[in-house]
């Protein structure tokens, strides 16, 4: 790319612009992370001996625990149904994902899996989504390390668009989008499983996408072999990034296919890590378009050769 010029891309999954403008990373305050605010241990509603501050607990075993949201977005008491869950991973206050053991990760996959199942197997549920906000940038109200499971009584509309433009690919193709993809220059990291890369119409700087190499719809069809390599590309994507971007505050987002058409041969799991690298502005909210400051082949060599254990 030359000086001062720009390329202009559409998201094939959405159909938004992204304008990628190498030289908006040389503005000064491009990538400067403002000092983090951390929540003091002794306040922590995440931390063991504060467990009276959360609801009680559907699921324990010591290390994870899950609690219903003390602030939902949806109530299981009300017309419009649904579950909002916390899932803190850890115990330790300081612990962060990308460190955990492999037991310990795997433990937390398999515990995200059996939630997942249990929410989606409710007849009132059409929907289950897994996410997680690391850092206040991304959300997160809590310094505590925590994931999100949110059962909806509707199909979101970005699910909903997405199903139909997966569906009209397969449907002229006859092959499934995600795996029909030639990723090239920028895969970042492979195991048994699962690959991760950064979209070729990426909309946000080093945004990665994690795919199974296995055609499943579900995060409830993965087998333990799959749940494993899962965390584990998962961490060392994270500790990637974290290598060139050192506290960087980011969103997990894993979409599984709604119930209604689970197993279909259109949809293809996949994963979303979403680093929170400047901030959404008038452009942004007037149009609906995207600006990325980094090529995605350029952000997938950096984050390649950045050294990790």
């Amino acid at each position: 790319m030359e000086e001062n010029k720009t390329m202009i891309k559409r998201c094939f999954l959405t159909g938004e612009y992204v304008f990628y403008a190498t030289d908006r990373a040389k503005r000064p305050h491009s990538f400067r992370r403002e000092p983090i605010k951390t929540t003091p241990r002794q306040y922590c509603p995440f931390c063991p001996e504060n467990s009276h501050l959360t609801p009680t607990p559907v699921y324990n075993d010591g290390v994870i625990k899950i609690v219903p949201n003390k602030y939902p977005f949806v109530h299981t008491n009300e017309e419009t149904y649904g579950v909002h869950d916390v899932v803190i991973d850890t115990a330790d206050h300081d612990e962060r994902l990308k460190d955990f053991g492999s037991e310990h990760i795997l433990k937390l996959m398999t515990v995200l899996k059996n939630r997942f199942m249990e929410l989606e197997s409710d007849e009132k549920c059409s929907y289950v989504q897994i996410f997680k906000n690391e850092g206040i940038d991304a959300g997160a109200s809590q310094t505590h390390s925590h994931w999100q499971i949110a059962a909806l009584p509707v199909v979101p509309l970005k699910m909903e668009s997405l199903l139909k433009v997966l569906k009209g690919y397969y449907d002229e193709h006859k092959e499934c989008y995600f795996c029909s993809l030639d990723k090239g220059s920028r895969i970042v990291e492979e195991n048994d499983s699962f690959i991760t890369y950064l979209p070729a119409d990426g909309k946000f700087p080093y945004g990665m996408d994690i795919l199974p190499k296995r055609h499943i719809t579900s995060i409830e069809e993965f087998g333990e072999k799959e749940l494993a390599d899962f965390g584990s590309i998962l961490q060392r994507s994270l500790k990637r990034l974290f290598v060139i971007k050192p506290d960087i505050c980011y969103n997990l987002c894993l979409y599984s296919a709604p119930k209604a058409v689970k197993g279909c041969e259109y949809f293809h799991f996949y994963t979303q890590i979403i680093p929170r690298i400047g901030h959404m502005a008038g452009f942004e909210f007037s149009t609906g378009c995207y600006i990325n400051s980094v090529l995605p082949e350029v952000g997938a060599e950096e984050l390649r050769q950045a050294e990790i254990d």
